[in-house]
């Protein structure tokens, strides 16, 4: 066989994890062309990142291979409960499906893979790497603070169980912040998501908390789905003193640049760009909490509520069986000033000059996208990494605002997007995320930290 480089990517198919490693990697592709990358997914993901009838025009040192996901005939759901069972299923399934296609593209290609770059949570690539002989790079796509806590997991979890045996209120123990764990001062207890804070002793199966950490803790490097300068200073000194390498290439899903002007319907299906067009600037409130998060039917009636009574024009991204629960006549009474799709173009939406003001469920890619847009938010978590992605929001970028008591009620939403759209403070958080992504924009440029540890990445996986 060749001795050429050939890089396997091993993925993790779940949320919005799939699309920033496949953008990195058409990006290293097209950057050391005489480097072979084999990218390894299930088939619902590939045809979801590379549909086939534009895969020619992918780089020629890229070939996708399907795996096994693991999941029975007809086993798919959209909920939080049913996402961890199949990524649970994917798992178990993953060092045999990844072993397979790992075989596979080594005789297509006639070159022995000579390095593993995977999801951080596709946590089989670290053995297979070790067994293979070969560096195992890793990609950790949700924020860097999130990670922090998986590494403090033990920390956070004795401190949560002091303050309850302290005999603190609930609510009170939720808000201490968390001043004693290095990198973490900013965030609060409310902030960690209850899987980190579980008892390890009590779980039935190996506690993925700490898999993870042990795992990343021997990968050749971990590369971040961030910037070094969004970050304070503290966290990322201890994420780097925890590994062997620590890399940050910005956000891949995420473009700093004009986007191209749309010639055809095919990039806008739902008309959301043609109906801005008719808005004024900054009045539009973006609704969209992604592809797995939903709200209560009380939640989604008190939003509806609140963007009826304060007249806010407003584009809404809501899945179709959860129309249902709109208040009734809620669609005709707010026609002229709103419009509701299944899927909304997100990036290009949030770069509009009509839009105002997103309200989101703070995943962190979706944060970077209203960060590109110089878009201010209104903040409603739901779960992993999105309450301390808010709690970056509201307190460390002071870009946006949070809603009252953590759900959603017509009277909160209201204050939220008078404050946000209609008020000195909310002018205030949009010259903030103006100047947030003026900075992002020159880290990502000539002679900036993302391009340098690029840069390193590319060495890595080429020499």
């Amino acid at each position: 066989m060749s001795t050429e480089k050939h890089v396997a990517v091993l993925m993790f198919p779940f949320t919005g994890h799939a699309l920033p490693l496949a953008n990195l990697v058409r990006k290293l592709a097209e950057t050391v062309t005489d480097v072979h990358f084999s990218f390894l997914s299930t088939a619902m993901s590939n045809r979801d990142l590379f549909p086939p009838s534009s895969r020619a025009e992918l780089p020629p040192n890229i070939m996708v291979y399907d795996i096994n996901n693991g999941l029975l005939a007809g086993h798919h759901g959209a909920t939080m409960e049913e996402l961890a069972e199949q990524t649970k299923m994917f798992l178990k399934q993953a060092p045999k499906s990844f072993r397979a296609a790992i075989n596979a593209a080594e005789r297509d290609a006639r070159k022995k893979v000579s390095c593993l770059f995977s999801d951080a949570f596709s946590l089989p690539a670290g053995e297979i790497a070790k067994e293979m002989h070969v560096p195992w790079v890793t990609f950790w796509v949700p924020s860097p603070c999130f990670l922090s806590a998986y590494i403090h997991a033990e920390v956070l979890r004795q401190l949560w169980l002091g303050n309850s045996c302290a005999g603190m209120a609930v609510a009170e123990a939720d808000d201490k912040a968390l001043d004693m764990v290095r990198g973490l001062s900013l965030f609060h207890i409310s902030d960690i998501p209850a899987h980190i804070l579980q008892d390890p002793t009590t779980l039935p199966e190996p506690n993925f908390s700490h898999q993870l950490v042990r795992m990343l803790s021997c990968a050749t490097a971990v590369i971040m789905n961030s910037f070094v300068e969004a970050n304070p200073a503290p966290l990322i000194a201890d994420l780097k003193s925890k590994f062997k390498m620590l890399l940050h290439v910005g956000c891949p899903t995420v473009s700093f640049s004009p986007l191209p002007v749309i010639t055809s319907s095919d990039s806008d299906p739902t008309g959301c760009l043609t109906w801005l067009d008719t808005k004024d600037h900054r009045t539009v409130a973006y609704v969209c909490f992604g592809t797995v998060a939903v709200l209560s039917p009380t939640e989604l009636s008190a939003l509806a509520g609140a963007l009826e009574s304060t007249g806010t024009p407003f584009l809404w991204s809501i899945k179709e069986n959860m129309m249902v629960h709109l208040p009734e006549g809620f669609l005709e009474r707010t026609g002229q000033r709103g419009k509701i799709v299944s899927w909304a173009p997100q990036s290009r939406v949030l770069s509009h000059p009509a839009c105002g003001v997103h309200v989101t469920h703070c995943g962190y890619n979706s944060v970077f996208e209203s960060v590109a847009g110089g878009v201010p938010m209104i903040c409603r978590p739901f779960w992993t990494d999105n309450m301390m992605n808010g709690r970056l929001v509201k307190e460390w970028w002071k870009i946006g605002v949070g809603v009252e008591g953590g759900t959603i009620t017509k009277s909160g939403m209201v204050k939220a997007l008078e404050v946000v759209l209609r008020s000195e403070d909310g002018k205030e958080m949009r010259k903030k995320a103006g100047e947030l992504r003026e900075r992002l924009v020159d880290a990502s440029g000539p002679g900036g930290s993302v391009q340098a540890d690029f840069m390193t990445l590319v060495e890595l996986i080429s020499t």
